[in-house]
């Protein structure tokens, strides 16, 4: 095949038009760039076709794309959008958004630059309200508790300056966070009453069947219509049947915008059988297929049932023409940051940061007695003195609200309390609260050195182990104690549950400092104003709801070394896991942004919990299914292990017999790392039967999983060549406080690698033992100087492209020697009693073309063969013994 000339022979054509599509099938199938893409075409039709051909194609078909408008955090389906995302100059600086805007820089809110790019990018992926007809459906990933309320709001504003009339919000399915979301709206947005046209009010006034909507919804109607709607079926109905008796013409011509909050609640089908619709999900479908012109726009930070709907099922709420991600701005405190999850390289000779230390774990002992029985007559009566962690924790909320009010600060302080979803214990727990509170103000005002002495102990024990914010200075103890006393005569105790009169309303004119016992209404969207205290005992089966139920994530500006969270022991790893699932679910989503995938294409795929967690309820999970991942270019360590002298003596011998006969080599001048070059993948094969995998390392110890890799192996690796790494200490007196290990004739100086708290020497857990630069470190690095090398997935690609197809695996050498040296909060010293001999590794399989090798433990409504980590852990340690 030549390159064209003036009049193209129609075979010629014919040709380039099959390896067009054969280029953007791989990049479909193998997820890779169309670079790459054509690389692997050009290679494996080199008969055929020539590679200046191929870049001519490549060419033709980037300048096809070309004048796309590309958004750096969105996944588009960009036939929906005939080429044009451009945003009226109506919504640039429209009457709506420049009051918003303004109220905004009135109260000094912060990331206001970041929230006008992203609302305009947003609002340019609606449909377009000039277009009758013109329909679309999105979703906005956000973070709990991260302001996603402000952001939908300004999208609002937006969208009405472009021309939609008709705003519908569906907020929850409690009356408490649809009245705080009215609230909110009414105050920042839905201001002017001429120009809105309230459909529903704070003060429990949902939706009702409204005659009048033929009338406003007419071309003649001025006003733009506002709903602030529970996702109650009844609710949902009323606006149906409104909607419904407004004629198809008249609502074709009044675009409606419907803002989904909280949208994985209630909205995705929760009917096990797939044939099945659950009553919300039908009504929103139908209310859906009463909207000719106008978009659907999900909101949510736990969109995990969303992108497990199914995709190809137009009548239901897919986001089928836009995923659009919010980045959490600076100072935003999720489960990464909470729990200590913060990346860290390894190589480096700083320790990792953990996070700062804000968890208190709640003694087993304490939790138990605060759980109620399950007989609902045994409930009623159930009243449990408080334990001393609660104690200690109200406690602490006395002196942190002190010390923000010492340091000049004069709004709301909350602290929260959930311990069951059951109503009436909360009753009960208010009683205790008030009992206590107001015994504490007895002893501070009648016998003040003696009442003030617990709290002094409060603060001496939590005050200086987190830093002060920037700007902000820890005031001295006599400065705190002068506002002890006007903290406890303001503490309110409310119970904000399905049956409480309460309600948890902040008003901005009557700062509050409140303890709010709660279960479920607590657990979704509504915000707490201020919290400062979180003592958390229910745990929940589902990543959404156990997400969700953090309410201590988001922004704590000026507080954060305030903030404390008591959780019930497990309850801290339960949300690291979630911190990695969270990542995993965002870095999929970032790796096809501004790429050639649409929503239905990429399948978004979300990591199974190994133990109870599931990742949402049954019925939202109909369309899932697991999917199997290629092993090519995968990564895998063994994090877990046996620490028993038996065990180590094992697996030291199955190292020895994998470089038996071998010669390692110095892989750096100077360094204390060795390599082996061009072992075979049978020895790989016999290295990984001989080594004594732990039970929970499921991905090396399940017989059917192990079984899966080496078919892999034999299968689509066979011919490959590995490189294996012995991987030393190259600190400074590391030989003489950590030791060393005889292996294959070399005398390895061993690492500091200590387990997560709680480990013994029967169960060693590191959740990480390799470095991510450890992809890398049979490649030389002047080879990839030049090359972007600071994420995994830029080291995937130069793994591919430099590698030579070789494989890897590095020895760790573990000290049991290795001490907690920084006293880490998650971690604790090596054991007494785990072998001297303790050895780990990791593996990087061989980057293949193939891409129907298959192994994994996600699942997706549509998966797609990709590189991807498999199995692996984030690295918290603080380990300095990298070279």
């Amino acid at each position: 095949m030549q390159p064209s000339g003036d009049a193209e022979d129609p075979d010629m054509s014919d040709e380039r038009d099959r390896i067009s599509a054969e280029i953007m099938n791989r990049v479909i199938s193998d997820r890779v760039s169309i670079d790459e893409a054509a690389d692997r075409v050009a290679h494996e039709y080199r008969r055929f076709v020539s590679r200046e051909a191929v870049r001519q194609i490549v060419t033709s078909l980037k300048s096809e794309m070309a004048g796309n408008r590309v958004l750096r955090h969105a996944v588009i389906d960009e036939s929906a959008y005939q080429g044009s995302m451009d945003m009226p100059t109506s919504a640039m600086s429209g009457a709506q958004w420049c009051r918003y805007l303004d109220m905004l820089q009135r109260k000094n809110a912060f990331g206001i630059d970041e929230l006008s790019r992203t609302t305009e990018e947003v609002c340019s992926l609606l449909a377009l309200p000039n277009q009758p007809g013109a329909r679309r459906k999105g979703l906005v990933m956000g973070n709990v508790q991260s302001g996603k309320t402000r952001h939908f709001s300004g999208v609002i504003a937006r969208a009405v300056d472009m021309g939609y009339r008709f705003v519908i919000v569906l907020s929850g399915l409690y009356n408490n966070l649809r009245e705080q979301t009215q609230s909110r709206l009414d105050r920042d947005l839905f201001v002017d009453r001429e120009f809105w046209y309230h459909l529903t009010s704070a003060e429990n006034n949902d939706f009702d069947r409204r005659s009048e909507l033929l009338a406003l919804m007419g071309s003649h109607s001025d006003v733009r219509l506002c709903a602030v709607v529970k996702k109650n079926k009844t609710r949902l109905k009323n606006l149906e049947a409104s909607l419904r008796n407004v004629p198809e013409e008249i609502r074709r011509k009044c675009p409606i915008l419907i803002i989904d909050d909280e949208a994985d609640q209630a909205t995705p089908n929760s009917e096990k059988e797939k044939k099945k619709i659950s009553a919300i999900n039908a009504v929103m479908r139908r209310i859906w297929d009463l909207i000719p012109s106008g978009s659907y726009v999900a909101y949510t930070a736990t969109p995990f049932a969303n992108v497990l709907m199914d995709p190809d099922d137009e009548a239901d709420l897919f986001p089928s023409d836009f995923v659009y991600t919010l980045t959490a701005g600076d100072g935003y405190l999720g489960a990464e940051q909470v729990f200590g999850l913060a990346d860290a390289d390894v190589d480096d000779s700083e320790p990792a940061a953990e996070g700062p230390d804000l968890v208190r774990i709640i003694p087993a002992k304490d939790s138990w007695v605060l759980k109620p029985p399950s007989k609902k007559l045994q409930r009623e009566s159930f009243d449990p003195e408080p334990p001393s962690s609660l104690i200690s924790a109200v406690r602490w909320f006395v002196v942190a609200s002190a010390v923000r009010r010492a340091r000049g600060y004069a709004g709301h302080s909350s602290m929260l309390v959930h311990t069951t979803h059951y109503t009436a214990p909360h009753f009960a727990m208010r009683e205790r609260f008030l009992t206590l509170v107001q015994r504490m103000r007895r002893e501070v005002e009648f016998h003040r050195e003696a009442g003030l002495a617990q709290f002094y102990e409060s603060w001496r024990n939590e005050h200086a182990r987190v830093a002060a914010p920037a700007g902000r200075s820890t005031p001295e103890w006599d400065a705190v104690a002068e506002q002890l006393p006007g903290v406890l005569r303001n503490i309110e105790v409310i119970v904000d549950n399905g049956v409480s009169e309460d309600r948890l309303n902040y008003d901005a004119g009557r700062p509050r400092t409140v303890i709010v016992v709660g279960g479920g209404t607590l657990s979704r969207g509504l915000t707490l104003e201020g919290l400062v205290v979180s003592y958390f005992t229910r745990s929940s089966n589902t990543y959404d709801t156990l997400m969700q139920m953090g309410r201590w994530f988001g922004y704590r500006s000026g507080y954060e070394d305030l903030l404390r969270i008591w959780v019930a022991d497990g309850l801290d790893r339960d949300y690291a896991f979630l911190a990695l699932v969270e990542k995993d679910l965002r870095d999929e989503i970032r790796s096809v942004e501004d790429s050639e995938y649409t929503p239905r294409q990429v399948g978004v795929k979300v990591r199974c919990h190994p133990g109870r967690l599931e990742i949402t309820s049954a019925g939202k999970m109909a369309n899932a299914r697991l999917v199997r991942l290629s092993m090519s270019n995968a990564r895998q360590q063994t994090f877990i292990m046996d620490g028993r002298p038996d065990a180590t003596r094992r697996n030291l011998r199955a190292v020895e017999r994998l470089l038996s006969g071998c010669e390692p080599r110095p892989l750096r001048a100077g360094g204390r790392r060795w390599i082996v070059r061009g072992i075979d993948t049978r020895a790989i094969i016999g290295f990984l039967q001989g080594y004594s995998f732990h039970p929970d390392q499921r991905i090396f110890s399940d017989p059917d999983l192990r079984g899966a890799t080496i078919d892999w192996l034999m299968k689509y690796a066979q011919e490959r060549s590995w490189n294996i790494i012995l991987a030393g200490n190259s600190m400074p007196g590391a030989m003489d406080s950590l030791g060393v290990l005889p292996v294959a004739g070399i005398r390895v100086p061993m690492l500091r690698r200590t387990p997560l708290r709680g480990s013994t020497v029967e169960k060693l857990n590191f959740k990480a033992i390799m470095s991510s630069a450890d992809r890398l470190a049979d490649i030389e690095p002047e080879a990839y100087a030049d090359m972007p090398n600071a994420t995994d997935a830029q080291r995937m690609v130069i793994r591919r492209r430099l590698a030579g197809g070789d494989g890897l695996v590095m020895i760790y050498p573990i000290s049991h020697r290795s001490k907690n040296k920084l006293e880490l909060t998650t971690r604790m010293d090596m054991p007494q009693g785990v072998g001297e001999d303790l050895l780990g590794f990791s593996i990087v399989y061989p980057a293949v073309d193939h891409s129907d090798a298959e192994y994994g433990n996600f699942v997706s409504v549509k998966p797609l063969a990709a590189d991807v980590d498999v199995g692996e852990p984030e690295e918290d340690d603080d380990w300095e013994d990298e070279e």
